[in-house]
């Protein structure tokens, strides 16, 4: 699995642990507004929309892994869900509790510390990680530990950057600059790591973005005329039936706990 090493080796999280404040002002700002303030703004909607389907029905307690600024979260404790937070920076927990104050949420709770050691003082039953697995310095680590929050029949959710990820120019620097952990994470490393971990039960589903950007379409207004915008529908099948079965390089990857 192609990944840069964090350049510190006395202390490989150093690079997580001091990310958002060394990101400066513009960088924290625009940490504190996504999903809108970032270009993937459609594709986070997506993956929002798809880990909510799967989940069981709000008020159930769910625990965010690598929760960041808490700006998913913070979705779902809207949603109605209790949410706890656990991040190993301590600018980003508490960048989460300024927006969670500001926004009057109670059923939000954050907690500093390395969720490959995470233990939570009462099981939930769904524990999220997104765009988070792929910073950690031992995946089996935090998928054992998510394993241990869960309540029997729970289930975890991981959105992560497929293959190459590790190897684009945007990771690259932020390995270069910040000595953050950037690996590729493909639906096969993550069941590998995940079956160490103690899962048996499994899926992988497609990516959410894939499908959206499938079928909803601003190409459909440039159509010269009904059979144009006809063919234009059938190509958008095409790739939704493509893209459901495109899932080795990256997917919405399922872990029930039995």
């Amino acid at each position: 699995m192609p990944a840069f090493s964090t350049p510190n080796l006395s202390d490989p999280k150093q690079g997580e642990r001091e990310y958002f404040a060394r990101i400066g002002p513009q960088g924290r700002e625009h940490a504190m507004r996504k999903p809108f303030s970032d270009a993937h703004a459609l594709e986070y909607l997506a993956n929002v929309t798809a880990m909510m389907a799967l989940l069981p029905p709000p008020p159930a307690r769910i625990a965010e892994f690598g929760c960041g600024t808490g700006w998913l979260g913070q979705l779902f404790a809207q949603r109605g869900y209790d949410v706890i937070g656990f991040d190993i920076s301590p600018d980003a927990i508490q960048m989460a509790e300024q927006l969670q104050q500001e926004r009057g949420l109670a059923n939000v709770t954050y907690v500093l510390a390395d969720y490959e050691e995470v233990r939570v003082a009462s099981p939930v039953q769904a524990v999220l990680f997104h765009d988070a697995l792929h910073h950690a310095e031992s995946e089996v680590a935090a998928l054992r530990a998510a394993h241990a929050a869960l309540a029997p029949g729970g289930v975890v959710l991981c959105i992560e950057p497929g293959e190459g990820h590790s190897q684009t120019p945007t990771s690259r620097q932020m390995v270069a600059e910040y000595g953050v952990h950037e690996k590729d994470m493909p639906p096969r490393t993550i069941l590998r790591h995940a079956r160490a971990a103690g899962f048996t039960r499994t899926q992988v589903l497609p990516w959410p973005w894939f499908h959206l950007r499938a079928v909803y379409r601003p190409s459909y207004t440039e159509a010269r005329g009904p059979w144009d915008l006809r063919g234009r529908k059938l190509l958008s099948l095409f790739r939704l039936i493509r893209y459901f079965f495109k899932t080795r390089r990256q997917g919405l990857v399922v872990l029930w706990k039995d």
